[in-house]
């Protein structure tokens, strides 16, 4: 692939690529086969089924190639082609353009679909009165009749792909079979039997089962949870939303306020890209929702207004800066400005388009994550297409999440026409747990930026020496794949350009010496890579004349090369899935004269149960190692690239060490009491928070205290959050409550307090997992402790005093509390 998939990108494309093998063995004993990958919007579920067509033609990983394969992409909506084949076109390395054919109705007239191609079409091209399904006019064949051949000629290489399952998916005409169903039904009518293979993407699998409608075909769903895409940095993290509180007209004041936050984003998202020095500066866009228009006019808002309060804030706007999507219609001009028309599909890529004008057209099969603020001029009675629209609208720019200024992690809604009951309606479509699109963690009616507090420079100048730990925030990754890629970007970057080398060097010799040992120590060692190579076949001997059974035995037949070789890629999969480490192995060790034999016995030893723990042993071992001595340079690079490299700390599937690195700015919810001397405040030195009274009874004694510094509301599961990792069934993160900082002769100290309810059945556990921090980095820190309430007063508990700390460790369950307490 062109571009690097998110890690459960990857376990999805692959899941689909398996699920369709195991298909096509079905659709050859005549079963009619469906895989759904199932996913929310924003997870990329286009980029996910472009890995799967590239490596069904290109092959790798272990994976055959099948270059045989034709794929047929249908939507209802030529511009969801459009995207889609740009984006397969921009993402697959073995599809080139001149594969990618767009059928059209003017000059597509072929007797089949052809192997090794990538098909669009939409349904707006097949209905009764369309060109493409009436012979005649010099037309040799109907698309139904093409369709219905190419399932004759390859019914197990023919994927018809449905993408998203949008308008006009459904069974709800009794009297007219919809478009998409004559594929999975069949038409008699037509000549065209159901299509065997169908590869599904849709938001819920609900949706596509209805699509699917009362038929025998089995479904094989790949499901993305809307909590992958949201921990993989792809969705952004709140939508700010504002409507107003009184019945005054609040439309054009709503729109100058819109237009002044996203010149406020436009600015800050240079300052970041220049900072960073990203590619591409991220351009943001406004999205401005007007109302219909009748039969003499064109909308009922008035666009002349429009225009000229957006200029207010944004300057004069040039004819290629302001556009619209209306349907039918060309350039238009309103409030002095020629406004083009623009089609969905190329908004992105424009990076001119400051302002887009639309009805509807972007509420489905738009993708557009510069969409940073959007402003609907329409009334209140349609949630679900503004929850959708907002549902486009979530997607990070940089496809991740950017840790050093949380605003940038926002998108901003204006509703002038919903009151508190409607706008909760649209709140609720993106809060359900069964909403089709991905949806940020928070949904906020109004927010605050707090920057760093400018008196505390040196106090986040000392926070960054101290460590904090990442749990859970990305998928494992075996140890081996973790290495390897370590060191393949390690060269990539210029920061040791022999990493790759010396570490397969490592690996593969490691390999050899359990290799070595097997033939010294194992008598049946011979035997085994011997019997690796062949199959028992079972051999029945028959009399023509009478049929009659006149012997039974068994022979051994020695695998064909290409067995050999799926035995060999099997081993490559156990060793570490894509990264070609039992392809270094033969290189290095295969005898030119038996080149099988090397498969052979890599396959014999990935059987032996110590094989893979050891060399996983051994590679992390040496990814310690490469971490170590590039710590420093891995943190002076751009955040993109130090994003990828933090990402392989995550995956060890262990509680990861690493700096705390907290944010330039954070967001939070209005509303609340101010407090002062907070880490991030407002221009009034302030920081707005409601907090209860077990939280009062810690926080105001430490503001008394001598050397009394400065606090830090440590905001659980915000990327920057300080964590502490604790067991309870599994690792688990831990978000303690308060960071107090404290002056003490010419440095600082930070003491970690953490008011908790002693009746949740994980308040043992927290605490055990606070004494095992402090056996490791109780010296970084001043006290640590865990609080309880007990009637008026509070309870504590200092972990960083050892005889605490020595009873935390014994602790086996939450009746031991009162032992730690005492």
């Amino acid at each position: 692939m062109k571009v690097d998939l998110k890690p459960f990108q990857e376990i999805a494309s692959r899941s689909v690529l398996d699920e369709l093998a195991e298909a096509r063995v079905s659709v050859a004993k005549g079963k009619l086969q469906a895989v759904v990958l199932s996913a929310p919007t924003g997870s990329g579920k286009t980029i996910t089924v472009a890995a799967v067509i590239d490596q069904t033609f290109g092959g790798g990983d272990g994976i055959p190639a099948r270059p045989e394969t034709v794929f047929l992409w249908l939507s209802d909506s030529p511009e969801l082609n459009v995207q889609s084949k740009a984006k397969l076109l921009a993402a697959c390395d073995n599809l080139p353009f001149h594969r990618m054919i767009t059928i059209d109705s003017e000059s597509f007239d072929e007797e089949r679909l052809y192997p090794e191609h990538v098909y669009f079409i939409n349904t707006q091209l097949l209905g009764k009165d369309k060109r493409l399904t009436q012979g005649g006019d010099k037309r040799r064949y109907t698309f139904w009749q093409t369709v219905a051949n190419t399932i004759f000629e390859s019914p197990n290489d023919f994927v018809l792909i449905i993408d998203e399952a949008h308008r006009g998916a459904s069974a709800n005409d009794r009297n007219r079979t919809p478009i998409m169903q004559k594929f999975i039904l069949g038409s008699e009518a037509d000549g065209l039997p159901p299509v065997p293979l169908v590869l599904g993407m849709s938001a819920t699998p609900q949706r596509f089962t209805a699509l699917l409608g009362n038929t025998n075909r089995t479904q094989r769903p790949v499901i993305i949870t809307t909590e992958d895409v949201r921990s993989s940095g792809l969705l952004k993290d709140m939508i700010i939303v504002h409507n107003p509180k009184t019945d005054a007209q609040t439309d054009l004041t709503l729109l100058e306020h819109a237009a002044g936050r996203w010149k406020h984003f436009t600015q800050i998202w240079k300052s970041y890209c220049d900072k960073e020095k990203e590619k591409e500066t991220v351009r943001p866009i406004l999205v401005v929702q007007v109302e219909d228009g009748t039969e003499n006019i064109l909308t009922r808002t008035n666009l002349s207004d429009v225009v000229r309060v957006i200029e207010r804030q944004s300057g004069p706007l040039a004819v290629n800066e302001i556009v619209h999507s209306f349907q039918d219609q060309a350039e238009i001009q309103a409030g002095g400005r020629i406004i083009r028309k623009i089609e969905a599909s190329r908004i992105q890529d424009d990076g001119e388009v400051k302002v887009v004008l639309f009805k509807t057209a972007l509420t489905t099969g738009w993708d557009c994550p510069r969409a940073e603020v959007m402003m609907s001029f329409r009334r209140a009675q349609d949630p679900t297409s503004i929850a959708q629209l907002v549902g486009r609208m979530i997607r990070t720019p940089l496809a991740r999440r950017i840790e050093s200024d949380e605003m940038l992690n926002t998108v901003e809604l204006f509703l002038p026409h919903y009151d508190t009951d409607a706008l909760e309606s649209v709140l609720s479509r993106l809060r359900s747990p069964d909403a089709e699109e991905g949806v940020p963690s928070r949904v906020e009616s109004e927010a605050v930026e707090y920057p760093r507090n400018p008196e505390m420079t040196e106090v986040f100048e000392h926070l960054k020496t101290l460590p904090t730990y990442s749990v859970g925030r990305a998928p494992k990754m075996g140890d081996i794949k973790r290495a390897l890629r370590l060191a393949g970007m390690l060269v990539h970057e210029g920061l040791n350009q022999d990493a790759d080398e010396a570490l397969r060097e490592v690996l593969t010799k490691k390999l050899k010496e359990q290799r070595d040992a097997f033939v010294a120590k194992d008598t049946n060692w011979a035997n085994m890579v011997r019997e690796s190579g062949e199959v028992e076949v079972d051999v029945t001997l028959v009399a023509i004349a009478q049929m009659n059974v006149t012997g039974r035995k068994s022979i051994r037949m020695a695998l064909s090369d290409e067995s050999i070789d799926h035995l060999f890629d099997a081993s490559g999969r156990m060793l570490a899935a894509g990264e070609g480490l039992h392809r270094t192995y033969w290189k290095r060790y295969h005898d030119h004269a038996k080149p099988n034999e090397a498969k052979l016995e890599l396959f014999a030893l990935m059987r032996k149960p110590d094989t893979l723990a050891e060399l996983e042993k051994q590679a992390r071992k040496q990814f310690d190692r490469f971490w170590k001595e590039h710590k420093a340079a891995i943190q002076k690079l751009p955040a993109a690239d130090r994003a990828r490299f933090h990402a392989l700390i995550q995956a060890s599937g262990i509680p990861a060490q690493q700096p705390w690195e907290l944010p330039e700015q954070i967001v939070e919810k209005s509303g609340g009491e101010a407090w002062k001397h907070h880490l991030y405040c407002n221009a009034e030195g302030k920081f707005y928070a409601t907090l209860n009274g077990w939280e009062r009874s810690v926080l105001e004694p430490a503001m008394e205290e001598k050397g009394f510094v400065g606090w830090l509301r440590n905001l659980p599961r915000r990327d920057w959050a300080f964590c502490v990792p604790y067991e309870l069934g599994g690792a688990k993160p831990f978000y303690p409550d308060f960071l107090i900082v404290r002056k003490t002769g010419k440095g600082y100290e930070v003491d970690i307090i953490e008011p908790h309810d002693d009746t949740r059945a994980d308040t043992w556990a927290k605490a055990k997992g606070l004494a095992e921090f402090a056996d490791k980095h109780g010296m970084d820190f001043g006290r640590l402790i865990i609080g309880r309430m007990r009637g008026p007063q509070i309870q504590t508990a200092d972990m960083n005093d050892q005889a605490t700390r020595e009873k935390a460790r014994k602790m086996q369950s939450q009746n031991d509390l009162e032992s730690l307490f005492a």
